[in-house]
């Protein structure tokens, strides 16, 4: 056999090969317990996660398995639907009829493998699902009145991405996915931004579903300490009047006591303010690039488990599923609330004349939390030589810390009573109709007088980040001009059931804004320019003959002296004031209407 039909053959046969192998790994047998944690510090596969969940949906009615869209590495994203009447729903389309069809019932919302190198949530939610699914009674209880749905892995190309050691230091699993994706982001980035299809996929989920609570599965690693479950809820200022007090005062409270009769002790998230906890904790602000962040846009509460990457694997798992467990039956005991707050905090949204877009920590403010520590001390290293920090299990300390979790509002956005985004911009659009925004179309080619937003001081950073470079501006300039509009631009009315999202990522202050995610760059760049030599006689004329520009001029040179003694700035400053300027530059292209 010679040539290129040798190649043809050889390329067939090590095709079918690497099929074969693929297969031989993913269909290893997984042990269990009892209870469905792993005995074998094993966890599945994604093939063997999707099989799992297919065979739990065919053997029950109250459940429905389907794909809600494609990753970036060209496999199906999964959903699990636990409902009332599982057989009502085949896909995507018939699940939002469903949810529609029944706006009584509570939704939660469990994202597992955002970080595949993270999987407690994924074991963690199969332990738990095999459990409700074996007790009719219980689920029978369960779905009279609450919706659940699990996406089993989100990150599928970090997950095909198996490996033995990238989580450096964690206690298990023996093999686990990788951290990014198929395009090396990192998904819990990529909620505003969505370069990701996964986050489409996600989109499209989310809102359908229009879950009331939401929790994101993850590992932690940072300090030691004996707890092997922390949280992160929904910073509760940020989430504003309605939400944030029953977040502080009655769901975390909530949490905490069933974790501790659980005898699954939980803290929050270890955001250490100093090099230890000794020093107290510092609440995360989940901006809107993270799931969390991103949900509480729409009234979601969001919840992130953070299980101790210290603790063996079981162990975590095992947090996992008892906070899983928790967000349940506080969902059972607080129905009615829940239910009735998202519906006042989106009116709070709705009704509002403005919203805050940006927010700073509170470095004074904290409550003092109890907390269960290792003892700390520094010793010499044996590899550097330098001083160490090391953490001693057999001496622990129980003492309250300050855990500073206050942040105030630094910046609010007026309301408009309209937006009007340019169809060049489709990006932007795109994301915007993702994510329910209703939005319409201009008609004709029209010339309105708009609110025009200028950035003053706009810089970016060196190097990238998530696949941008993050923005920032020194102050904006507000300015009444007129707009050209075109047919096929859009108008987008504020007061919508998104108006939170809408306002958060136009506004340019967002801490997650469009322009901030640099997608808006473009506009911020001069196109046209002058030759010094040639505009040194327009220069000269221009301040000959109108007498007001010389003035201003020379008033400028007398108060900046760095003008005075740069000559080439001088010309810059005369191009700007004349004719030729194009003053487009640095003028954010979208614009906003109040009547």
């Amino acid at each position: 056999m010679h040539g290129p039909l040798k190649f043809k053959y050889l390329g067939m046969i090590m095709a079918l090969g690497l099929v074969f192998f693929s297969d031989a790994i993913q269909c290893q047998d997984t042990k269990s317990d009892p209870e469905g944690l792993p005995l074998n510090n094993r966890t599945p596969t994604w093939k063997e996660v999707v099989s799992i969940y297919r065979e739990l949906a065919v053997n029950s009615a109250n459940a429905a398995f389907f794909e809600v869209g494609s990753s970036d590495v060209g496999r199906p994203i999964h959903a699990m639907v636990i409902g009332k009447d599982g057989q009502e729903i085949k896909d995507l389309e018939s699940f939002k009829t469903y949810r529609q069809s029944n706006p009584n019932r509570l939704g939660l919302l469990i994202n597992n493998a955002i970080h595949p190198g993270e999987p407690c949530g994924v074991d963690a939610s199969i332990s738990w699902l095999r459990e409700l699914l074996s007790d009719k009674s219980t689920l029978d209880e369960l779905t009279a009145t609450i919706d659940i749905v699990i996406i089993p892995m989100y990150n599928v190309g970090g997950a095909l991405n198996r490996n033995c050691c990238t989580r450096t230091n964690q206690d298990g699993p023996e093999e686990y996915g990788f951290r990014g994706n198929a395009r090396n982001l990192d998904l819990n980035r990529d909620f505003i931004k969505m370069d990701s299809k996964n986050a489409f996929a996600f989109a499209a989920l989310f809102h359908a579903f229009a879950p009331n609570l939401f929790i994101d599965t993850h590992t932690t690693n940072g300090a030691d300490y004996p707890y092997s479950m922390t949280l992160i809820s929904t910073q509760h200022n940020k989430a504003g009047p309605v939400l944030g007090p029953f977040i502080q005062n009655t769901m975390e409270p909530f949490l905490y006591e069933f974790m501790a009769e659980q005898e699954q002790s939980m803290c929050p998230y270890v955001f250490s303010k100093g090099e230890t906890p000794d020093d107290g904790l510092i609440g995360f602000l989940e901006t809107p690039r993270y799931s969390t962040g991103y949900a509480v846009l729409f009234g979601c509460i969001g919840l992130t488990s953070e299980a101790h990457m210290l603790k063996p694997f079981s162990e975590r798992v095992k947090a996992t599923m008892s906070l899983i467990e928790g967000v349940v039956q506080f969902m059972k005991a607080h129905h009615d609330e829940i239910l009735e707050l998202k519906g006042l905090e989106l009116d709070r949204c709705f009704l509002s004349d403005s919203l805050p877009v940006h927010w700073e920590h509170d470095v004074d403010r904290y409550n003092p939390i109890t907390f269960n520590g290792f003892e700390a001390r520094k010793e010499i290293s044996n590899v550097t030589g330098d001083v160490r920090l090391k953490y001693d299990r057999t001496k622990t300390w129980t003492k309250e810390i300050p855990f500073y979790n206050q942040y105030n509002a630094s910046q609010y956005a007026l309301i408009p009573d309209h937006f009007v985004v340019p169809q060049a911009w489709r990006q932007v659009i795109e994301r915007m109709q993702q994510n329910g925004v209703i939005m319409r179309r201009f008609e004709n080619d029209t010339l309105i007088n708009m609110e025009v937003t200028y950035i003053q001081g706009f810089r970016s950073t060196n190097k990238p980040y998530e696949g941008h470079h993050l923005n920032s501006f020194d102050s904006l300039e507000i300015r009444i001009e007129p707009v050209q509009i075109y047919a096929g631009d859009f108008i987008i009315e504020s007061h919508q059931p998104a108006m939170r999202y809408i306002i958060e990522v136009l506004d340019p202050r967002g801490h997650d804004s469009f322009f901030r995610w640099n997608f808006f760059d473009s506009a911020m760049q001069q196109k046209e320019y002058y030759s010094a030599y040639v505009f040194e006689e327009t220069a000269e004329e221009m301040l000959k003959l109108d007498d007001d520009l010389r003035m201003k001029f020379e008033l400028e040179l007398a108060d900046n002296p760095e003008l005075k003694e740069d000559g080439r700035a001088q010309l810059d400053w005369l191009y700007r004031a004349s004719m030729h300027y194009e003053g487009s530059a640095n003028r954010y292209p979208v614009f906003r209407s109040s009547q």
